[in-house]
């Protein structure tokens, strides 16, 4: 699976200073996913007191990271 990153999705990992590694991590071992609007799933993974939530959209064979950022706590799972 190819994995892409949108210029927007590049701005703001260099703004909010975050690891490639851990967006990769969060899009391969997601603890926690919902779907989102406009065919967007939100990827959820805790990094000790942290929790990452990646947001994606699949498109054919690839995934097109649309932006990341750090959480404060997991959303509850319904």
């Amino acid at each position: 699976m190819d994995i892409e990153f949108s210029d927007h999705a590049e701005l703001k990992i260099s703004q909010r200073k975050l690891l490639r590694e851990k967006i990769l991590e969060t899009i391969a071992h997601p603890d926690f996913r919902r779907p989102s609007y406009s065919n967007r799933e939100e990827l959820f993974k805790n990094f000790g007191k942290n929790h990452l939530k990646v947001v994606i959209i699949e498109e054919d064979s690839k995934v097109v990271v649309v932006t990341a950022h750090w959480i404060a706590k997991m959303p509850k799972k319904s």
